[in-house]
């Protein structure tokens, strides 16, 4: 086997003792979609965001409940995730292999695939049902760019990692200095499998005094009219987690604190919650408010203690939502408005019926498009940038293909 390209004198990578596939950022990423899917199918009846609502409501119900609370937490936790998979990615591989596996996996998707696949559907879609524009009389040419940018969905996270995999290899060192730097990460893994009491404490301290970065990190680089592009924040936690969270003794003081992470969660998350529920809890001066940020980061530390120390382990489940978690991400979207529309128009349900039905609909929807889609090569590469070898199983060897590129 060939050295690896960044590390001129180093030994092949068949010789180096890596570590194992982290298991648990599989659970979490795939956990994280299905969540993620729940969300929307309550965003589309939402009542305090004033806007994505497709039903008229009332006033604030259980739906807008679980999403004012999960709101927080879902993309942040979602985006350290994936700077934690970078760093084990790049420890296989070179940079110029792991832009260009983010390239096929990331920007194809998000830019071609929302063109020749998703303006069709869900922006025709949300463009002919939104509230005042289904009415409204529009040129072709403006019906048309509203219908790519209601295409974009779910899919400016890819863009967003994408961005930030772009700069992680931009400003990586290639140099010795580099080679051991990873020597030594190889030599941590295989030597350090649990932190000391004094190590936990002192990252413990860490992760208290990263609440200001969190915290300044979401006062800058907003987009101002669409939110979800909230460069600063996700940025910090993508790099936070390339620079910090791989390591095992991270991963064992999250561990070891997990209790009191997860206390912390939950009374920051009731004080966040009585604070603003009925508000427009996507608003930005909610989002930059401290008691949002320490909620999300607080949060965030819980979820990654708790999946490390319960199901950091290869399950039938988890390789399945690992396998399939892109294709969910990226077809919830339209099953969701398509189902929630029809059930409202044709069928007289009690709600809460109405609203599981809408969910199964998503999750079949969205499955059967993704293993049909796969199958046709052009539309394969295009909307979820897989390519024929991409097309096998993930979470035995953790060197296959996944939506955050190869671990």
């Amino acid at each position: 086997m060939r050295p690896r390209p960044d590390f001129p004198h180093s030994q092949p990578l068949a010789d180096v003792n890596l570590p194992p596939r982290a298991h648990y950022l599989d659970f979490i990423r795939g956990a994280t979609v299905v969540l993620v899917v729940v969300y929307h199918v309550f965003f589309a009846r939402n009542y305090v965001l004033g806007f994505g609502g497709l039903l008229p409501t009332n006033g604030p119900g259980f739906g807008d409940a679980l999403t004012t609370f999960v709101y927080p937490w879902l993309m942040f936790s979602l985006f350290l995730v994936a700077g934690i998979s970078a760093r084990l990615s790049l420890n296989r591989r070179s940079n110029r292999e792991f832009l260009g596996e983010r390239t096929t996996k990331l920007l194809v998707p998000s830019t071609l695939g929302v063109l020749v696949f998703h303006s069709w559907t869900l922006g025709v879609l949300t463009t002919t049902s939104a509230p005042g524009l289904a009415d409204a009389p529009l040129p072709t040419p403006v019906f048309a760019l509203i219908c790519v940018l209601g295409g974009q969905g779910p899919l400016w996270f890819a863009q967003l990692l994408f961005l930030y995999s772009a700069l992680l290899v931009l400003f990586r060192r290639r140099s010795a200095r580099t080679a051991t730097v990873a020597k030594s990460e190889v030599a941590l893994f295989r030597d350090s499998d649990e932190a000391s009491l004094s190590s936990t404490f002192a990252w413990t301290l860490f992760f208290a005094a990263a609440t200001l970065g969190v915290w300044g990190s979401a006062q800058i680089l907003n987009a101002p009219v669409i939110t979800v592009y909230r460069f600063g924040i996700y940025g910090f936690a993508f790099f936070l987690g390339y620079l910090v969270f791989h390591r095992p003794d991270v991963e064992a003081a999250l561990v070891r604190t997990r209790w009191f992470w997860g206390v912390c969660a939950l009374c920051f998350g009731v004080l966040y919650f009585r604070r603003f529920f009925g508000a427009n809890y996507a608003d930005g001066p909610v989002l930059r408010h401290w008691l949002t940020n320490v909620y999300a980061w607080t949060a965030t530390l819980a979820i990654l203690g708790f999946a490390k120390r319960y199901v950091d382990r290869p399950t039938r489940l988890s390789t399945f939502l690992a396998r399939t978690s892109f294709g969910l991400y990226v077809f919830h979207m339209f099953f969701v408005y398509a189902a929630t529309l029809l059930f409202a128009r044709v069928c007289d349900l009690p709600e809460p019926l109405e609203i599981a039905l809408v969910a199964a609909a998503s999750f079949a929807g969205s499955y059967a498009t993704y293993f049909a889609v796969r199958r046709v090569p052009g539309l394969r590469f295009l909307v979820l940038g897989l390519r024929r070898r991409d097309g096998q199983k993930i979470g035995e060897t953790g060197k296959k293909s996944s939506f955050f590129g190869k671990i």
